[in-house]
């Protein structure tokens, strides 16, 4: 048991530590050897344990699910639709990337390089069809996938060409259609895409995001 105990506090000394070089260094130059030293245990013990990416895939999963719960707690009994926290999920997301320097820059790391599969089935994917179901559009599972595919393509195409001029205040409207692409190209009328934006933006205002971190 106590050996059990020490693997599990070494697992999550070295997690820990994981975050704060890639918050310290970005990705790239967060190595196993950084990460090792400011847990102060071997080289190979970090390797045994993670892979970097895997690191990086945990640290960005949580957030995720941090965002989502945050939404429930606060403003879930307001919420009438799965679009509406869709968009709302969308912003603060991003309020939260680009309010802060490193995680900002380490985000354009991830979808760059295209680092995560969460950035694919966490932000779109898996609420995608309960979405379209909500505004009774019927579409196949082949059709699904390709929307998928095509959003995800469009959501990096225009975050590359936008993104180090991003304000989370003065972009709203550009997150807020990077939130909607895939509804749009579903077929979704753009009155009640447009609708659901208003009120995501009033819901937004509700929430207290400042114990939510992306990294520390």
């Amino acid at each position: 048991m106590a050996t059990y105990k020490k693997g599990v506090e070494t697992r999550e000394r070295i997690f820990q530590s994981a975050k704060k070089m890639f918050y310290e260094y970005g990705y790239k130059n967060a190595t196993i050897e950084k990460i090792a030293a400011d847990a102060s245990v071997p080289i190979g013990l970090v390797n045994y344990y993670f892979k970097k990416n895997e690191m990086l895939s945990v640290v960005y999963t949580q957030f995720i699910q941090s965002i989502k719960k945050a939404i429930d707690n606060q403003i879930g009994k307001d919420i009438e639709n799965p679009l509406q926290k869709h968009i709302v999920f969308t912003r603060v997301f991003y309020m939260i990337m680009l309010n802060n320097d490193r995680n900002r820059e380490l985000y354009k790391e991830i979808f760059i390089n295209q680092l995560v599969e969460a950035d694919i089935s966490d932000l779109v994917g898996l609420e995608f069809m309960d979405i379209v179901r909500t505004f009774d559009i019927d579409i196949t599972e082949s059709i699904f996938r390709r929307l998928i595919i095509a959003e995800y393509g469009a959501r990096r195409e225009l975050l590359m060409n936008r993104y180090d001029r991003l304000d989370p205040e003065k972009s709203k409207d550009f997150i807020n259609f990077l939130a909607t692409i895939a509804v749009r190209l579903a077929g979704v009328d753009i009155k009640d895409v447009m609708r659901n934006c208003k009120k995501a933006d009033d819901l937004v205002k509700k929430m207290n995001i400042e114990e939510l971190k992306f990294l520390i």
